[in-house]
């Protein structure tokens, strides 16, 4: 049983070297070790320290010695200098003992200093025994083993020597020698005086006519070392081929196999015991033996390599691409023995290849930075922007931590939200700062990617850096990206959740509707399974530009998943314009895409709900226009559906009635009619408004409020407009030319008409055509219109203008004022609206508004005008003085161009 020792006096001045040879020895545990400089009173310090180990580097006499031996029986001592020479009768017997037993004979071998400083002079750790095994004589090789001096080791036997307990680990050897009778080998391990636990082979010899043994110890760490190495390589190239992918196995010279791998196995159908000791035509079809047994030839006879890509038929009848590689085997000498062969499956990889190399160009090219790290965030490739923009060079920046590149006290927080991000979502987003080489910050918009590489635990991430440091454009391209969905450039749920708030709160305060069409691309999944999520992707950035092609600029699209896309139209006149909309999505849809030289047909199914007959709220309209889309997902008879029934059977309703309409203008089913229009200051007929009417076959003459919305959302609307002016210029003409005074003619103008880049170049055409002139006509525009900041629209307003036609405002006082307006266009008339002259509460409160406009208009030199002339008792009094009972005969609808012309010849004052 072992004794911690844990009290340790030293004497000596190496105390590294006590603390090192301490800590060799197991038996030493937590030493409290007394360093001391000097022998002097080492009796008394030993008495009161305690100690249970003297370890003596300086020289201590045999008197002394002995004391301590005597009064401290439980001490261990070891005496490291033995040079000490003292005066008293037990030193000198001491030594005279020391020299007998050194230079008896009995030893059997005298040691000269030659032989000595010979023994030293060999780098083999030598010793001699006697025939009791205690070692007589040695070279400081031996002793350097131990971390002693030879003469430490002196009357020691080996046994003795060795390490506690490590003498029963001494085993015999399993070399062997010619004179086994003569020589004992054994080993055994032994730490050195570094701590480093070495390998020794022992070996001893019976001197020749002596009795002496001669025993050498020979370092075999390295050599057992290679011998496991060796074995465990033999291991492992086996368990390598079996375990790889690729074909392996090996041929002798006459092409027969001498062994294969497991994967060979497979591609042939048998195990190695049926495959070995047979040639290719013994195992596979005639002209695939052929081919192989020709490599072979080729390679043995040439002692050259072979490599070539090659169809290779497996035994399951599967056809893969190989990649095969043979290459000669050689002896020692360097003579042929055979071949080794590998073959890779690149059946996969040839068909990616090219789509490597595709994203290599890509990646290479981008203008963003693109850096690759692995899971710890380790460089492994970066593009030439990130070099350019960094300042690092390739070298300079791989393999090394990409953090080490990001600035500022939180950049620990960035990196912690990354990794936050990738766990929760396999990708991350946000703003980053990192520096250059020269020291400048270069701030980034930083998205960061996990790509998980299938059938290895490896993962990589991609860093993809915007630079926002140089120009407002990246500014600018950060508020997009967050808004914006990546791929189609279309608004994404967050800018669709924040404008439809908005919309939401802009419709309740102008009490106009919004329609919400949720759009579903029919089995887009298949699309992407067939040919492939590149080729979807493409498709989905088709759809996208086919979808703002359905709406105006003020409505917005987001894509909110992989195939559903939801649009937004605000300010919805009626619910036909969202059905119009539906139809036109559907025939944009339904033309053709070609992939891969195949037509492919896209369709939709489409949910419309309507805010705020639907719901108020952002959830509920959402909620509802998908209801309405899952519904027309099962009813096939309609590519779209309203969330109610009754909706979606009257915008069907309407649509026919679109048809209708084109029909009507192939056939030109509309006639003029004309309203007389009053001065409200004169009380007299100024002109007549020209009002296009529709006579439809079935449901007779329809006003224009009942298909001008159809007429706009089907493109009839520009066409119906010179339509109106050309039969109204015709009129114009024939009144003219039978003296009936008609003052001019007002035509309604719409916005579309007015934004219209060729409308002066039409209407010169048609002046020209009926030799009107263009003071016959006026223009009716609304006064919202003047405010417009279109350039094209307020171009024409100047231009028309100059060309001489004046323009009325339609429906004064309802909105807004244009008096800034009418400085630089050739405004003439005011047209109030029907409810400012009609229904005014009181008398004196009718006469006192119309007052204040006919002097304000007055003041301004423009005339007032109506559609009619207030029949209330109040305005008697004024009616009388000007009009007399003419306010009796006014016509309570349009009138055709035949009633327009009597009505004029009666009633038209000069």
């Amino acid at each position: 049983m072992s004794i911690t020792v844990n009290k340790v006096l030293y004497i000596g001045t190496n105390i590294k070297l006590a603390k090192t040879l301490l800590s060799l020895n197991s038996s030493f545990s937590d030493v409290d070790l007394t360093h001391l400089l000097s022998t002097d009173d080492l009796e008394q310090t030993i008495a009161a320290g305690h100690y249970q180990y003297l370890i003596s580097e300086l020289p201590v006499s045999s008197l002394v010695k002995a004391r301590i031996a005597e009064k401290f029986s439980y001490l261990d001592c070891t005496y490291l200098d033995n040079t000490y020479t003292g005066n008293t009768s037990i030193e000198s017997e001491a030594s005279t003992e020391v020299n007998k037993e050194k230079s008896s004979p009995s030893n059997g071998l005298l040691l000269s200093a030659e032989v000595e400083a010979a023994l030293d002079c060999i780098s083999i750790p030598i010793y001699y025994k006697n025939m009791q095994g205690k070692i007589i004589a040695c070279n400081t090789y031996f002793s350097q083993v131990f971390g002693l001096l030879p003469e430490n080791l002196i009357n020691q036997t080996l046994e003795s020597v060795l390490p506690n307990g490590l003498a029963k680990k001494v085993r015999p050897s399993t070399l062997s020698m010619f004179n086994d009778h003569q020589v004992d080998l054994l080993e055994c391990e032994i730490r050195d005086v570094t701590g480093i636990k070495r390998e020794f082979l022992i070996r001893e010899e019976v001197a020749d006519g002596s009795e002496l043994q001669i025993g050498m110890l020979f370092d075999v760490s390295d050599m057992n070392a290679a011998k496991s190495e060796i074995e465990k390589e033999r291991v492992m190239l086996r368990a390598t081929a079996d375990l790889s992918s690729d074909l392996i196995f090996f041929k002798d010279l006459e092409s027969r196999f001498i062994g294969c791998n497991k994967q060979f196995e497979i591609f042939v159908g048998c195990p190695e015991a049926d495959i070995v000791g047979k040639k290719d035509d013994q195992l596979f079809e005639l002209n695939q033996a052929k081919m192989c047994q020709a490599q072979d030839a080729q390679v043995i006879a040439n002692d050259e390599t072979y490599s070539n890509n090659e169809y290779l038929t497996y035994n399951n009848g599967e056809q893969h691409y190989i990649y095969m590689q043979k290459v000669p085997l050689k002896d020692k000498y360097g003579k042929v023995q055979g071949l080794v062969a590998i073959g890779r499956d690149i059946t996969e990889k040839s068909v990616i290849k090219k789509q490597l190399e595709l994203a290599m160009l890509v990646f290479e090219n981008s203008r963003d930075c693109i850096l690759v790290t692995d899971g710890h965030g380790v460089v492994d490739s970066v593009n030439d922007a990130c070099v350019k923009i960094s300042g690092y060079s390739k070298h300079e920046l791989l393999d090394q931590k990409i953090s080490s590149f990001a600035y500022g006290r939180d950049y620990r927080r960035l990196f912690v939200d990354i990794e936050r991000g990738l766990k929760k979502q396999g990708k991350w987003q946000g703003n980053a700062v990192f520096h250059t080489k020269n020291g400048d910050l270069s701030y980034f918009w930083l998205e960061v990617y996990q790509i998980k590489q299938q059938g290895i635990k490896a993962e990589n991430r991609v860093y993809s850096f915007t630079d926002l440091t140089q120009t407002k454009h990246n500014e600018e391209k950060i508020k997009y990206l967050s808004r914006h969905d990546s791929l189609t450039g279309l608004h994404n749920r967050i800018a669709l959740f924040n404008h439809l708030e908005a919309a939401i709160s802009r419709s309740a305060h102008k009490l106009a509707s919004i329609a919400i069409l949720f759009v579903e691309i029919k089995d887009f999944r298949l699309i992407n399974e067939r040919y492939g999520h590149n080729q979807g992707d493409w498709v989905l950035k088709t759809v996208a530009k086919r979808l703002q092609q359905c709406v105006s600029n003020r409505d917005i699209i987001a894509r909110i998943s992989d195939d559903q896309f939801i649009l937004v139209i605000e300010e919805l006149d009626n619910e036909q314009v969202a059905a119009l909309i539906a139809q036109k999505i559907n025939q944009q849809l339904s033309e053709n895409l070609i992939i891969d030289d195949m037509p492919v047909n896209l369709s939709s199914s489409i949910g419309i709900s309507i805010c705020p007959d639907d719901g108020m709220d952002l959830d509920s309209i959402l909620s509802n226009a998908e209801s309405a889309m899952l519904r027309c997902k099962k009813d096939q008879s309609s590519t779209y559906h309203f969330y109610t029934n009754e909706l979606t059977v009257h915008s069907a309703h309407q649509l026919e009635l679109e048809n209708e309409l084109k029909k009507g203008f192939e056939e030109d089913q509309f006639e003029i009619c004309y309203l007389p229009q009053y001065d409200l200051n004169k009380r007299q007929i100024v002109a007549v408004e020209s009002v296009l009417s529709w006579n439809h076959p079935q449901q007779g003459l329809l006003s224009s409020s009942c298909f001008t919305m159809l007429a706009e959302q089907s493109g009839l609307l520009i066409e119906l407009g010179l339509r109106t002016f050309t039969k109204s210029a015709k009129q114009a003409a024939k009144w003219h030319q039978s003296g009936i005074n008609f003052g001019r003619i007002a035509i309604n103008i719409s916005k579309l008409e007015l934004s219209q880049a060729t409308l002066i170049g039409s209407i010169q055409q048609v002046l020209l055509d009926t030799g009107c002139e263009a003071r016959w006509f006026e223009f009716e525009i609304d006064e919202s219109l003047f405010s417009s900041t279109l350039p094209t629209l307020q171009e024409n307003l100047l231009n028309l203008s100059r060309l001489g036609i004046s323009l009325t405002v339609d429906g004064f006082g309802a909105e807004r004022s244009v008096l800034y307006s009418i400085d630089k266009l050739n405004i003439e008339k005011f047209k109030v609206s029907k409810h400012f002259i009609q229904g005014v509460p009181g008398y004196l409160a009718g006469e006192a508004m119309l007052k204040s406009l006919f002097v304000l208009a007055n003041s301004l030199g423009i005339d007032v005008v109506g559609d009619c002339i207030d029949s209330q008792s109040q305005d008697n009094a004024v009616c009388d003085k000007t009009l007399g009972n003419e306010k009796n005969h006014q016509p309570k609808e349009a009138m055709s161009a035949t009633e327009a012309t009597f009505y004029l010849r009666c009633y038209k004052r000069h």
